[in-house]
């Protein structure tokens, strides 16, 4: 339940943005594909060579975006209804990807630093996904495919490498990096896995497979 809250509450922060597409500065790029119906996205970009890429397809699709800094680069991708993703990026050469296909998933994705770098696919319906990085040359990737998934990522150092699988229904992941070159993996099959886990130090490797395969 926390992890929704935790997800929730930084939708409310983003989506006083409004609908609007604003660029400060110079050199910044905003790249738009919308078709069908009631969609609604909003794009505020701040610095120098920053760039967008926005794609939704379907009815009711909802996108935020922000930028702050120089070289960051946030893709999105939705199909189907109800929708949400949220990206919010400050520093330099940090790089947002979130692909969305399914009915009301929803994507939030904070990053602050340098050269971090969040991918974000999901199929199904009714999935949460958030990622927050702060420090250097961060990597994250979530994959999930199927119904009422959860996951969220926190890293906090330089060097550090999630990876989150979940393939079925209800399950929940949430994973924390403190410290640098760790590297963690999970991976849930099935039906109602939870997984919890905390890395703080330097150089720590772990993996978690939970399910029948």
């Amino acid at each position: 339940m926390y992890r929704r809250v935790i997800i929730a509450s930084a939708f409310a922060l983003i989506a006083s943005l409004g609908s609007v597409s604003v660029a400060h500065a110079g050199s910044n790029r905003v790249d738009i594909s919308q078709s069908g119906r009631a969609n609604e996205l909003a794009v505020a970009q701040e610095g120098y060579d920053n760039e967008v890429r926005l794609n939704q397809r379907g009815r009711n699709q909802y996108i935020r975006s922000a930028q702050n800094g120089r070289r960051n680069l946030n893709r999105a991708i939705q199909r189907g209804a109800r929708n949400e993703a949220l990206s919010e990026q400050r520093g330099r050469r940090n790089r947002s990807s979130t692909n969305q296909n399914g009915r009301a998933n929803r994507t939030y994705n904070s990053q602050n630093g340098r050269s971090n770098d969040s991918t974000i696919v999901q199929e199904g319906n009714y999935n949460d996904a958030g990622v927050a990085q702060y420090g250097s040359n961060n990597d994250s990737v979530i994959g999930q495919y199927g119904n009422d998934l959860n996951a969220m990522v926190i890293q906090d150092g330089d060097g550090n490498l999630i990876g989150v699988a979940q393939i079925g229904n209800d399950h929940d992941a949430y994973v924390t990096q403190d410290g640098t070159n760790n590297a963690l993996g999970v991976i849930q099959v099935g039906e109602g896995q939870i997984t919890e886990v905390h890395q703080v130090g330097d150089g720590n490797v772990m993996l978690v497979i939970q399910g029948g395969f």
